[in-house]
């Protein structure tokens, strides 16, 4: 029940709880998505405490291309930051959760920042400039769409160096069942792209704000980053274990560049 005594979930951070919650057991536990036309799915946590040497190898090549200073924009659990720090290079770890944050520190990550993906600019202004900034685990999804996404890249650009380059994990859209059809069709009829989520996390009697959320393919990735001044390098097609030995991989990961660097 709400504060105001009506009906629905307590506004708060799911992710973090959850997040919490599984380091605390040192098992995962299961919250759910729920997406704006009804549709509610488990998100376990396994994946957060996982260690490298569990990491898809796509994961693990796109992380020896890093260079200091990092930016681990929603870092999460911090396994990415902690695993750069200990080579050692300096990492500032960025989520929305100061509950992911405290996870963080508690890792190693020594330096970071609670903000949201829209005030990287404004929160990270006057900083020495990064050099790789991380989109990783599947953090391409925290772009939105094509505008919110070319904001976002946009205030990465100002606050890195010429040299800099963007570390990130995307999924491409799956039509699947007649639910994400539907979904995928009503996002095109609109002229969105047709990954575009609404969604929110579930957790307990607790839930995030809804947000935007994106799955796309690299070539969608391509035209949001060459509208703020990336370009795109490299790609590294991959699947999560447990996926069909036949299946077509999903993820990638991606590395970008500066159009002018």
């Amino acid at each position: 029940m709400m504060a105001d005594g009506s009906p629905g979930p307590r506004i708060g951070d799911a992710f973090g709880l959850q997040l919490s919650d599984a380091v605390r057991l040192r098992r995962p536990v299961t919250a759910f998505v729920e997406r704006s036309d009804g549709l509610i799915v488990p998100s376990g946590s396994a994946q957060w405490l996982s260690g490298e040497q569990e990491w898809p190898s796509a994961v693990r090549d796109a992380l020896s291309r890093a260079r200091g200073p990092v930016l681990d924009v929603g870092a999460g659990s911090g396994r990415h930051s902690a695993y750069l720090s200990r080579r050692p290079l300096q990492v500032t770890a960025v989520d929305a959760s100061e509950l992911a944050l405290g996870i963080c520190r508690d890792a190693g990550v020594e330096e970071t920042v609670c903000a949201d993906v829209t005030e990287l600019e404004h929160r990270l202004r006057g900083r020495p400039l990064f050099r790789t900034v991380l989109f990783l685990g599947n953090n391409v999804g925290l772009l939105g769409s094509f505008t919110r996404g070319t904001d976002i890249l946009r205030q990465v650009h100002a606050v890195t160096s010429d040299d800099a380059r963007i570390i990130a994990e995307g999924r491409r859209p799956v039509a699947g069942t007649a639910e994400n059809r539907d979904y995928l069709e009503h996002n095109l009829a609109r002229g969105r792209l047709p990954g575009e989520l609404l969604m929110r996390l579930r957790y307990g009697t607790t839930a995030t704000h809804w947000f935007p959320y994106l799955f796309c393919g690299p070539e969608e990735l391509e035209r949001i980053a060459k509208a703020a001044g990336w370009r795109l390098c490299d790609v590294q097609d991959f699947n999560y274990p447990g996926a069909p030995s036949d299946a077509a991989p999903l993820s990638y990961t991606a590395v970008l560049g500066k159009q002018d660097g």
